[in-house]
């Protein structure tokens, strides 16, 4: 009897174009519905498919219940309703947009008269859910399921779940102004990707202009106040793939910042922040932080020279680059910092072989199987247009020490060092007495040295015309000093009282 009762008071076409044009006068955008239906099971409501909104579409919603009590729609009013959208595509800026004209006491007008006895009002929305619908900023997509309360202008999220390509996370919360864009949400996820969540966030700041919806006309900044609790288990950022994420971002008008930043990456951690300027054309990021115990084996295998060299790695880094896209703006960033790299071994590396074969003795040393070994290498380093500059450059190792400056190409991955090489005292000790006359410094073999070629295939050369001009000198110092010492002990002869 109330089935028949309700469908004798509201006609499906009626409520379909009453909610067309009450919806299109609240959202400012021109809203279509395929079709409308009456449900009485589990709740009483209206079901809606296939709506449209914006012109060209910027939101498309397969089928939409409108559940309300059962009193007001027998008045042929939708009091506290509860909607439920199940698949659709929607834009991220139009759905701000749509929940924020939902939310204001402007978005359910009277019901004009010129309708008809039998329209239906609109007159609040309770909740909001979302299942299975996905939702595109900036080229990113992601399918997105929700169960919200609107409350004025307030959106409190009880669960949210995103999935992606990149990305499953789980998000509670509350927008606690729409119009504002004020948020805040504590996120987890597993994985993560990070650079796609913060398109996301700096998205929800963007406005539509009212009734442009045609996707050539781009979103405008505007107010937005976010603020998000991160954990993640594993992820990728900037290209980078990294484990145990915490962090906190705020979002602006003015960018993104994270901090504070923490995740492991490299078999080690990276503790700092993160700073994303989007006030410019070309966005600017800019990263802070001190790198803990990385795994140099992992480092060269991510720049494209795995085995090149082993060890862990520590320091500091503040680098900044332009670019919409993080990992594109770190190929072209700048910066400073420093490194130190404990036990570890530079493949091809051939320190002592060289000075031994500068000497003209092939066969007193075999090469070493894998490379150098170092007990620590330590730099300062400043980065511009794809070069690695290193200053106060020391390698140390137990048969010899390499201190200079010099440069690494990443692009062509190759390097060009300039220093001076160290014989241990031990090597020193064996390196005969002509070596040791004419080449030491402070008791130790010392000469000038050059590291070229490429990362994963270094060269050692040793400047034989600087050999020559320092063994004449050398030979000239002891040469003079001899004499020195000689004369000095016939003056004292000379001089010395008869008996």
């Amino acid at each position: 009897g109330g089935v028949l009762l309700v469908r004798s008071l509201l006609s499906p076409e009626s409520i379909r174009s009453t909610l067309e044009t009450q919806l299109s006068e609240a959202l400012g955008e021109p809203v279509t519905i395929g079709g409308a239906s009456l449900s009485m099971w589990p709740t009483a409501g209206i079901a809606l498919t296939d709506v449209t909104i914006g012109a060209p579409v910027a939101v498309t919603l397969r089928r939409t219940a409108v559940n309300t009590d059962m009193r007001p729609l027998l008045s042929r009013r939708i009091e506290n309703a509860e909607i439920i959208v199940e698949d659709g595509t929607v834009d991220l800026a139009a759905l701000m947009n749509t929940l924020d004209r939902l939310g204001s006491p402007a978005a359910a007008p009277a019901s004009d008269p010129a309708i008809g006895q039998d329209a239906v009002t609109l007159v609040n929305i309770k909740t909001i859910a979302f299942r299975n619908v996905t939702v595109a900023a900036a080229g990113h997509k992601t399918t997105m399921s929700f169960e919200s309360s609107l409350t004025g202008d307030r959106l409190d999220i009880s669960e949210l779940t995103a999935t992606s390509d990149l990305t499953t996370l789980s998000a509670t919360g509350a927008i606690e102004s729409l119009k504002d864009r004020k948020a805040t949400l504590a996120l987890t996820a597993d994985p993560l990707d990070l650079d796609g969540l913060m398109v996301f966030a700096e998205a929800l700041g963007q406005t539509v202009p009212a009734g442009a919806g045609d996707p050539s006309v781009p979103a405008v900044p505007g107010q937005i106040d976010l603020t998000l609790d991160l954990a993640a288990r594993k992820g990728l950022a900037a290209g980078v793939s990294f484990t145990g994420l915490t962090a906190r971002a705020h979002v602006t008008g003015d960018g993104v910042v994270l901090e504070p930043f923490t995740f492991g990456m490299f078999g080690g951690r990276l503790d700092g922040a993160v700073h994303v300027d989007t006030r410019p054309a070309d966005p600017v990021v800019t990263v802070t932080g001190k790198m803990s115990d990385l795994d140099m084996d992992q480092v060269m295998e991510f720049a494209g020279n795995k085995g090149a060299m082993t060890g862990r790695l520590g320091g500091t880094l503040a680098v900044s680059g332009a670019g919409a896209d993080p990992q594109k703006a770190m190929a072209r960033a700048t910066g400073k910092g420093a490194i130190a790299i404990t036990d570890g071994r530079v493949r091809g590396l051939q320190l002592v072989r060289a000075v031994v074969l500068a000497f003209g003795k092939p066969d007193a040393m075999q090469p070493v199987q894998g490379g150098e070994a170092f007990s620590k290498f330590d730099a300062t380093y400043a980065l511009a247009d794809g070069i690695v500059t290193f200053s106060d450059l020391s390698f140390l190792s137990r048969d010899v020490a390499l201190s200079g400056s010099g440069e690494v190409r990443l692009a062509e991955s190759t390097v060009d060092i300039t220093g001076t090489a160290m014989l241990s005292e031990e090597l020193t000790s064996q390196a005969g007495r002509d070596l040791v006359r004419y080449m030491a410094e402070n008791g130790k073999v010392t000469l000038p040295a050059t590291v070229t070629g490429t990362v994963s295939d270094p060269r050692v050369g040793i400047d034989v015309g600087n050999l020559a001009r320092r063994a004449v000198t050398n030979e000239v110092d002891r040469q003079m000093k001899k004499q020195g010492e000689s004369l000095l002990k016939g003056l004292l002869k000379r001089k010395k009282p008869p008996q």
